[in-house]
């Protein structure tokens, strides 16, 4: 065991030597790192303290109006918050809520059910409010001399309606099928069943919509300042592209949190917008400093008063 622990921090001083030397060797990522105004930093981490909470409060909102899981506010808010910070293992912070949530007979292929219909409505209402933000901040933009709204627009209505018509044909296979009461196929007409009454419910749309708008224009804000602070002669269009580019690419989760997969998109944005690769990779990385400190801050901070408020009840 002492053996594995010396290893491990043998592995962990390497990687540090390692991104020390590439930092130093490498003059326009140490210049871009030093040019970098932190007189906003507040601001950004107010939006994303408020970013975190509105993600939450999302989650909820599917949980309790699509699963019809019943837990506290509170305690949700205590799990959500914990597996943020435990994000920065990969899997750790989305083992931890699965298992936490199991306790309120969430079970796992429901959990997993979650995370695909998030990125499914992610991915479509992005690119809806992307085409109809385009009109205004964009409208000058030809991509093979189609306004890029209406390039936005169309695959937004593919990506909404290629998965419904084809959860509609698989739920219509399953019910016709031989292995109907499979349990496999028994779960899988469940979660298909799940999918089609969450585009059916209104109610529930109308909240996550609003929710999700929220996000959207919180993100928007955090980059605008973000990017603004590491290069201040990017423009607005130029930093809701940075932003349009930082949400398609995060929607698409090659690998856990798109570590390095993000980093490398954002730096060929930058590069193909006449910037430095380098740029579009401390953007990023920026991002994820704030983001991943917010979601500390708001754990440490929410298990004390958690904590605190436990006490006041048992005594």
């Amino acid at each position: 065991m002492d053996k594995f622990k010396i290893i491990k921090f043998l592995i962990i001083i390497l990687c540090l030597f390692f991104i020390y030397e590439y930092f130093n060797d490498n003059q326009k990522i140490t210049k871009i790192v030093q040019s970098i105004s932190y007189d906003k930093i507040l601001t950004v981490m107010t939006l994303s303290i408020l970013m975190v909470f509105l993600y939450a409060y999302l989650m909820l909102n599917i949980l309790r109006k699509l699963y019809y899981i019943n837990i506290p506010t509170n305690k949700w808010l205590l799990i959500y918050f914990n597996s943020q910070f435990l994000n920065s293992i990969p899997f750790l912070g989305i083992i931890y809520r699965a298992n936490q949530l199991k306790k309120f007979n969430l079970n796992y292929d429901k959990f997993f059910g979650i995370y695909i219909m998030i990125n499914w409505f992610w991915l479509f209402l992005s690119l809806l409010l992307f085409a109809i933000e385009t009109l205004f901040l964009l409208d000058s933009v030809y991509v093979f001399n189609i306004n890029i709204s209406i390039i936005l627009l169309f695959l937004s209505l593919t990506f909404f309606l290629v998965p419904f018509i084809l959860a509609k044909l698989l739920k219509l296979f399953i019910q016709q099928s031989s292995y109907k009461n499979n349990l496999f196929f028994l779960r899988l007409n469940k979660l298909v069943s799940l999918f089609l009454s969450a585009v059916k419910n209104t109610k529930f749309f109308k909240i996550f919509l609003l929710i999700f708008i929220g996000i959207h224009l919180v993100e928007f804000f955090v980059i605008m300042l973000l990017v603004k602070s590491t290069n201040n002669l990017i423009t607005i269009d130029q930093s809701y592209i940075l932003f349009m580019g930082n949400t398609i690419i995060d929607i698409f989760n090659i690998v856990p949190q798109n570590l390095i997969v993000s980093e490398i998109g954002m730096g060929i944005l930058t590069d193909k917008m006449n910037y430095d690769f380098e740029l579009g990779v401390i953007i990023k990385l920026y991002l994820r400093f704030v983001v991943f400190f917010s979601s500390v801050f708001l754990a440490i901070l929410y298990n004390i008063i958690y904590l605190i408020f436990n006490k006041k009840k048992v005594s």
